[in-house]
């Protein structure tokens, strides 16, 4: 039986470990699914974890799976709309690529005070503002949608962002950021923030989605190439990027 269903365009993939991990956008919700469902049977590019053998179903199983397709996990997927028989609507479950972090943007040396200015501390303070408002009155789903339509316009005028100018701005972002918030479980609102402080500057980098699991675990941060603004390289390569913004 040749796949008939696509993803929905606001749910997002990716394997996680011997799962297949999904974000919905619309309901804020992950859902995760193991990699031997044979979901591959129906849904148009769906991922398999290279560490699960591919499931084989005897002759009547087969004929059972494809008499009966819309039962259990795949009637439960199409009523909740993550997926979708129109290809023009839908998109195949294709993971998305990100490149891999290799270092932080920014080392802090303890005992030098880095520079920073006003203009900096207004332009935080604004983006701070605003991602706060975003984030507690704001669907998530329109959160990114919004970060997206930015980041498509600036990539018009611009293909590259220069690590020599973003350098100092991370620094001052994180050097300024404990005067507004701290960081601690606050991934998405510090991503946030990050991202609409350098924008201010006519910076766009990349915002990335990721998971873990067992146990299941969340996080975004900010990245450009193989350098992460506002977290740890060791740290986000622990995750599977699910949505790269």
């Amino acid at each position: 039986m040749s796949a008939s269903y696509f993803l929905s365009p606001h749910v997002h993939v990716c394997v996680a470990g011997k799962q297949v991990v999904l974000l919905d956008l619309v309901r804020d919700k992950y859902l995760s699914i193991a990699g031997d469902q044979p979901l591959a049977r129906w849904v148009k590019g769906w991922p398999t974890p290279i560490s699960e053998p591919e499931l084989s179903l005897s002759q009547e199983d087969e004929s059972a799976a494809v008499a009966g397709p819309e039962n259990g996990l795949l009637a439960k997927m199409i009523s909740q709309g993550l997926l979708v028989t129109d290809p023009v609507v839908g998109k195949e479950a294709a993971p998305v690529v990100a490149e891999q972090p290799k270092a932080a943007l920014v080392e802090f040396e303890l005992n030098v005070r880095p520079r920073t200015t006003l203009a900096q501390l207004w332009n935080l303070f604004n983006a701070f503002t605003a991602a706060k408002w975003a984030v507690k009155h704001r669907p998530i789903q329109e959160v990114v949608q919004a970060a997206g339509r930015l980041r498509k316009r600036s990539m018009r005028s611009q293909s590259t962002v220069d690590v020599a100018t973003v350098r100092p701005l991370v620094t001052a972002f994180l050097y300024l950021r404990p005067l507004f918030y701290t960081s601690k479980q606050a991934c998405l609102l510090d991503s946030l923030t990050l991202v609409r402080f350098l924008a201010r500057y006519g910076v766009f980098p990349q915002w990335v989605f990721g998971v873990k699991t067992d146990p299941f675990y969340a996080h975004c941060w900010v990245q450009q190439g193989d350098f992460v603004f506002n977290d740890t390289a060791d740290y986000v390569r622990g995750f599977s990027p699910i949505l790269v913004v």
